[in-house]
């Protein structure tokens, strides 16, 4: 068992992932009609070490669903486990061993329910839907967007650099797809630029666009509940 303390890590880094994407990597994937927006990988202590920040900070505090109970209806919707061939909790008791028990030193994610209520404020507060939209990049069948362009309209919203990822669909589309787009916040849940090295060596394709499916064929618009 190891404890880690604040000093092990100095930011948070929030992950929001679009399904469709995620889809792409798993061959076992289910998209619930109730998905239909960005949802929530995780809510990671990082560093800008070669670490990048610590995991699995102790294994004397396993997940308990039953901590957590409030938030799980939005917990499915927004922060889902996509993976029909896993346990349903699965997702959550991996995001809680190899992260959230790193962040337990912090009053504001101290046990359970403060770490993922943390995270579908975040969701809320800096939902991605909503900044995209903003900025006229909307999930389309056809449409393709550069990554440059791309960059710099998450950074006009936000006033800080994020990272944006994107995964080849090789089964499917055989297109580029947006995946993910991480943003950095102090320990006081303030934003600020993601390491330089990780926004520049973004997985998208620079000199090719990438695509932005919708969730579902027939529910093609995006959630804006939060909006």
């Amino acid at each position: 068992m190891s404890i880690c303390s604040a000093k092990d890590w100095n930011y948070f880094t929030f992950a929001q992932q679009w399904p469709i994407a995620v889809c792409a990597e798993h061959k076992s994937c289910f998209i619930p009609d109730s998905v239909v927006g960005w949802g929530i990988h995780g809510l990671w202590p990082s560093s800008d070490t070669e670490s990048k920040g610590p995991e699995n900070c102790n294994g004397s505090w396993p997940f308990d669903i039953n901590n957590v109970m409030p938030l799980v209806p939005e917990l499915k919707k927004y922060w889902p486990n996509l993976y029909p061939d896993t346990k349903a909790n699965s997702f959550w008791e991996h995001e809680w061993s190899k992260h959230g028990t790193c962040a337990t030193s912090l009053p504001a994610t101290s046990n359970e329910l403060k770490y993922f209520g943390m995270g579908l404020k975040l969701h809320a507060k800096y939902n991605i839907s909503r900044i995209l939209v903003n900025q006229g990049i909307l999930p389309s069948k056809t449409a393709g967007y550069m990554i440059n362009e791309t960059e710099a309209a998450v950074k006009r919203e936000l006033g800080v650099d994020a990272v944006i990822e994107c995964v080849y669909d090789k089964e499917k589309t055989k297109k580029q797809l947006l995946y993910e787009i991480s943003i950095c916040l102090t320990k006081e849940f303030e934003l600020i630029s993601c390491n330089k090295k990780e926004v520049s060596e973004t997985t998208c394709p620079r000199k090719e666009p990438f695509f932005y499916p919708p969730v579902h064929d027939d529910f093609p618009q995006i959630d804006i509940s939060v909006i």
